[in-house]
């Protein structure tokens, strides 16, 4: 199976393989990587796991080590110009639903780590010493059969950003959760305890999932399924909005999805700005990022936010050195004058259309 890796990341194993032949270390790789080859889909990132300290192997091997944390005992590596996660296997602990995972032990065998995963797609692992492959959750059978199943039944509750995970490989790889694990998800949606809740967890695992080509497919389910009640008690936003989301998304012409679908489950509130004139308009919206100015116009229905888009490449010729060289002295006078001629080009369109143009207007309108 190790044979579907690139030539750099057939390397990287071989070297970790290497040194942890002469350390005595049972070394793996674990996870995404594993069911990605399964799956026969391309591999972007391995993650390495000792069945020992990951940080004390590193340190041995003599790699360069970019970061490390101690209270996990990972580290990132660099191995030939590339960074690689190594992880220790250990076992972990909840002290409260939805907090941070707590380390129990580690070094511990490798069927252990593997039951602290989402999901049994996740829990296998493939030796690289002798090329087993460990699979005691029935991972493999569970990705050949396209079912998400939880390695116990208190594990939406002690994570709930699984389910949103969950989400995710549904719709990347056409999988369904299983019976059991819907049920499991009604629970913990319908008594959750999101007091020890980790929302720094939530919103970095939403931001994640959301920049998915299937997000609009999450979003809907995330709506449909009411599994925003873990971490939120309501938002305005309902599944026939979604149609508008899009529409706004395309109309400008937004890259970050995930940044405008956060938005809308958060709920922010814009309401529409009583503007005059297209100077207003420029004025108002100069300060909206893309993502704001798309948000804006899906919540108010605003067409001054499509005329901004008319707008915002308007600028002068000249430069506040430019009036300092005629004379001006430097300080208000000179971002007033700034802001008179490009109000004039903004609300007379094609009246300044040169540098001359500009200042010509500036000494009719202003004394040195």
């Amino acid at each position: 199976m190790l044979e579907k890796l690139n030539e750099t990341q057939k390397k990287a194993v071989e070297t970790v393989r290497q040194n942890a032949i002469n350390q005595g270390y049972r070394a793996y790789i674990v996870g995404g990587v594993v069911r990605d080859l399964i799956l026969d889909k391309k591999i972007k990132d391995i993650d390495f796991l000792i069945e020992g300290s990951a940080i004390e192997f590193s340190q041995k091997s003599g790699f360069k080590i970019i970061s490390k944390h101690p209270e996990f005992d990972t580290v990132k590596v660099e191995i030939e110009g590339i960074n690689y996660d190594i992880a220790s296997t250990r076992t972990e602990y909840y002290k409260k639903n939805g907090a941070l995972p707590s380390v129990e032990f580690v070094g511990v065998e490798i069927e252990k780590d593997l039951k602290r995963r989402d999901f049994t797609i996740n829990a296998i692992a493939i030796n690289i010493i002798n090329n087993e492959i460990i699979d005691p959750y029935l991972g493999q059978k569970d990705i050949k059969d396209g079912i998400l199943r939880v390695l116990h039944n208190k594990s939406f509750m002690d994570d709930p950003t699984r389910i949103l995970r969950g989400l995710d490989f549904k719709y990347r790889f056409n999988f369904e959760f299983g019976d059991f694990e819907k049920n499991l998800i009604k629970e913990c949606k319908d008594n959750f305890n999101n007091e020890g809740l980790s929302i720094d967890r939530i919103y970095l695992t939403l931001n994640k999932i959301f920049k998915s080509e299937m997000a609009d497919k999450i979003l809907f389910e995330i709506l449909e399924n009411k599994i925003y009640k873990i971490w939120m008690k309501k938002t305005d936003i309902k599944l026939e909005d979604i149609e508008r989301l899009e529409d706004a998304i395309k109309k400008f012409k937004i890259k970050e999805k995930n940044k405008i679908y956060i938005m809308a489950l958060d709920s922010f509130f814009y309401i529409k700005a009583p503007l005059k004139d297209d100077f207003e308009i420029y004025e108002f919206f100069k300060k909206f990022n893309e993502v704001q100015l798309a948000f804006y116009y899906f919540k108010t229905k605003d067409e001054n936010a499509l005329k901004y888009l008319e707008l915002k490449d308007i600028k002068t010729y000249i430069k506040g050195c430019d009036l300092i060289e005629e004379g001006f002295i430097e300080g208000e006078i000179i971002g007033k004058i700034l802001k008179s001629v490009l109000k004039e080009k903004i609300l007379n369109k094609g009246s300044l259309a040169s540098r001359e143009k500009e200042m010509e207007f500036v000494k009719n309108n202003f004394k040195l």
